[in-house]
């Protein structure tokens, strides 16, 4: 497995996606420091704000976009016929695309970390910035998790589009029920509850921004955001591994 999680990795390595978002996240950093640079009060804030929202966005888009289109490209390829040839099950061929997905965010993360650490004024707040990271790296697991899923039961770019959506639904959810609450429709209500069990809560723990890296670690806070993405990530892998054992591959 592990060497099928190291081949996965060289593969996307070598993807001109994967070198456009690199791109674009450090151009995103060098643009947050120049806004920051135009305000004396506010230049921290601009930095870690911009930086962070960089950083989870760039995971975002590597994760769906290599996720759902994965298995896609091995049946085109054929090479996954290969694969399924060894006596191997065919849960160990979705890890192996979680676990290279891992290590290229997980190498992304740390090397735009490093650049947003540079910019601290005070190593005080490092420990924050790494949590801060730490939970953006594991959302990035959940939403690979679930374009694994995608890709399984749809095509690629559908999965893709369904991702995005879906990252974007665990942010909104306490607007859509604001919403419905305001409309007074009952139908409503209860769709933006039962929605609040069936995505993940990445609106409780949305820590990419500057108050959050002032602001004291409440430990308790951070084990349950932790908790709530490797429960997520567990239950999306275990429903892809099921889907994908009755999936025909020709």
């Amino acid at each position: 497995m592990m060497r099928l999680i190291l081949i996965n990795t060289q593969e996307w390595l070598r993807l001109k996606f994967f070198h456009v978002v690199v791109f674009l996240s450090f151009f995103y950093i060098g643009l947050s420091y120049l806004l920051g640079s135009l305000s004396f009060v506010e230049h921290q804030r601009l930095i870690f704000d911009f930086g962070l929202a960089g950083l989870e966005i760039s995971t975002l888009l590597i994760a769906a976009f290599i996720s759902t289109h994965a298995l896609y490209r091995d049946i085109d390829r054929k090479t996954i016929l290969v694969l399924l040839a060894r006596p191997i099950p065919r849960w160990h061929l979705l890890v192996g695309y979680l676990g290279s997905l891992v290590l290229l965010n997980l190498i992304l993360t740390t090397v735009l970390g490093v650049v947003l650490f540079s910019f601290l004024e005070k190593n005080a707040y490092a420990l924050t910035l790494l949590v801060s990271i730490v939970t953006i790296l594991l959302k990035s697991i959940v939403i690979t998790s679930f374009g694994i899923l995608c890709s399984v039961l749809a095509r690629a770019m559908f999965g893709f589009v369904i991702t995005i959506a879906y990252w974007m639904m665990a942010y909104s959810i306490p607007d859509l029920q604001y919403f419905a609450k305001k409309l007074d429709n009952t139908v409503l209500i209860y769709l933006a509850r039962g929605l609040d069990y069936l995505i993940p809560n990445f609106y409780a723990f949305n820590w990419k921004n500057y108050h959050f890296i002032r602001a004291d670690l409440n430990i308790n806070d951070i084990l349950w955001s932790w908790s709530h993405c490797f429960g997520w990530i567990l239950f999306l892998l275990f429903l892809s591994s099921v889907a994908f054992r009755k999936k025909e591959i020709i």
